[in-house]
């Protein structure tokens, strides 16, 4: 198996639809194709087995038994869980589609759907879920980095980012011009950047402001 078939087929789907016969049918074409799968005839259902710690994607149903599809969707995105949600449906329509798609839904997909085209849109989902998930890795372990730094780095780096020259930097905490070349040369290689550009792009990749 190549690496992207690595990334595209790691983590879980999660096929939530009260259509059991459809429901399992996917789930047993989605096995065959090396995905992780696990189905749930109902919102609750899933809610109550489901583990946001995983990654992956998951396949909704519009039309259920209270709680229906978007208010599940709806839910996810209020919790931040990040999974892309994939709108599999009987009942669809064109407002419909672009309501949920403006709304953060990956995709909107009619049933009956082709197995080739729903295999590549998932396919794409689960590796966005990937990328997803190293991306909150990688700000997770710049924001610990930020975290070593004292006060008067976090200072100076603020007035870094934010334009200023050395000896302007200088003036502005009250320290000589060495001191701050210093400072800079600590929080630095605390962060692991070789240049300023690298130290302004640290510092908004890690979500600070």
């Amino acid at each position: 198996m190549s690496f992207e078939e690595n990334i595209s087929t790691a983590g879980t789907i999660y096929i939530v639809d009260d259509d059991d016969s459809f429901r399992r049918s996917f789930a047993r074409l989605l096995r065959l194709s090396d995905f992780e799968v696990r189905d749930y005839a109902s919102a609750g259902e899933f809610l109550i087995q489901f583990s946001r710690a995983e990654k992956g994607c998951v396949l909704l149903d519009i039309r259920m038994p209270e709680p229906d599809g978007m208010e599940l969707f709806k839910h996810l995105q209020r919790e931040q869980v990040g999974l892309p949600v994939i709108f599999l449906t009987g009942h669809g329509d064109v407002s419909t589609a672009v309501s949920a798609i403006q709304q953060g839904a990956f995709d909107f997909l009619t049933k009956p759907v082709e197995k080739s085209h729903l295999l590549e849109v998932v396919g794409k989902a689960m590796a966005y879920s990937a990328s997803s998930l190293v991306e909150a890795s990688r700000q997770a372990d710049l924001r610990k980095r930020f975290e070593q730094l004292t006060t008067t780095e976090r200072t100076v780096l603020k007035l870094v980012v934010e334009g200023f020259p050395n000896k302007a930097i200088a003036d502005e905490i009250g320290n000589a011009e060495r001191t701050v070349k210093l400072h800079r040369s600590s929080l630095s290689k605390k962060l692991g950047a070789s240049c300023t550009a690298d130290l302004v792009r640290f510092h908004f990749e890690a979500g600070l402001k």
